[in-house]
């Protein structure tokens, strides 16, 4: 048996790295007010009309409120040095990006549906992402043993290292009540930009899926 890892914060080095960045766009938006909102916010009309395709990164390092900031970075620091351990930080940081992306894009393709023109901030629709590339992990590893027929499989992160025992507890029905639980207060509080938290869950298990097909071994880089 591999030994198991003793985390340290070189395996989860991105995420702390977002962590700092999140936490400067929010500095930034207290010392400086609307102006940050009003430039880097995800805003359809601003990106379709005035072509400010910057938005779709810039909205998702932006929050409205610390208690925005804080239960988001709660979410990312808990859910992100879990999947990076495993999938490594290059994987991991374009998990993220690209997760955070689709989300502002799901959120803009709603905001043209619906009619509405609206300012959206926050990393939700990334961390939607991890939650939705944490999925494809899971079904990978329970698929992985069930062809062993024993009951559990030793999961091992880029350095051939074991994943700590708090992985193997997740269930794909635990994070399925998870994702409910945290979409379906979107769908009638106010000031909730659910399309971006289904566009970067949706985001996130696709990129996630490609990684895992094109890596050897499904879990390595």
């Amino acid at each position: 048996m591999e030994e198991q890892r003793v985390s340290d914060w070189r395996s989860y080095c991105v995420t702390l790295v977002l962590l700092v960045f999140n936490i400067v766009g929010y500095i930034l938006c207290t010392q400086m007010g609307e102006v940050v909102y009003t430039m880097g916010s995800m805003n359809a009309e601003k990106i379709i009309a005035g072509h400010e395709y910057y938005r779709f990164l810039t909205s998702i390092f932006l929050h409205a409120d610390i208690e925005h900031l804080v239960s988001n970075m709660i979410f990312l620091f808990g859910l992100g040095q879990m999947v990076e351990q495993v999938v490594g930080h290059v994987s991991f940081g374009i998990v993220y990006l690209l997760s955070g992306f689709g989300g502002s894009i799901s959120s803009v393709f709603y905001a043209v549906w619906t009619g509405k023109v609206y300012h959206s901030v926050g990393a939700s629709g990334a961390i939607f992402g991890v939650v939705g590339a944490l999925f494809v992990l899971v079904i990978v590893r329970e698929l992985k043993n069930r062809s062993h027929r024993q009951d559990a499989v030793e999961i091992l992160d880029q350095d051939g290292v074991e994943v700590p025992i708090t992985y193997e507890s997740i269930s794909v029905q635990r994070l399925i009540f998870a994702v409910v639980y945290m979409i379906y207060p979107g769908s009638w509080e106010v000031g909730v930009d659910n399309a971006a938290h289904v566009g970067g869950f949706i985001c996130g298990i696709v990129v996630m899926a490609v990684i895992n097909m094109v890596n050897t071994g499904g879990y390595k880089r």
